[in-house]
């Protein structure tokens, strides 16, 4: 039975693709143990750690449509910066 994209997790959104991780750091510049820890929920960008490389993986992943939904550091429009 294959599960609708919306209910996979984003790990297993990335590996239906059949991308390595591996190379797919490399592609974009990253350490693939970012990209692993971003896939397993772990990192998210939001605390703007690591160089930029984590929030550049994720807008990639968003790009390429396996990031589903809103960025982790988008405001909403309650979050206004002043």
């Amino acid at each position: 039975m294959n599960k609708s994209i919306k209910n996979m997790t984003l790990r297993e959104r990335f590996e239906s693709r059949h991308i390595s991780i591996a190379k797919y750091a490399r592609a974009y510049g990253v350490d693939h143990a970012i990209l692993s820890k971003v896939l397993d929920g772990k990192l998210n960008g939001s605390k703007g750690h690591r160089g930029g490389s984590t929030r550049k993986i994720i807008a990639q992943l968003k790009a390429d449509k396996i990031w589903i939904g809103k960025l982790p550091w988008e405001t909403t429009s309650n979050e206004e910066v002043s």
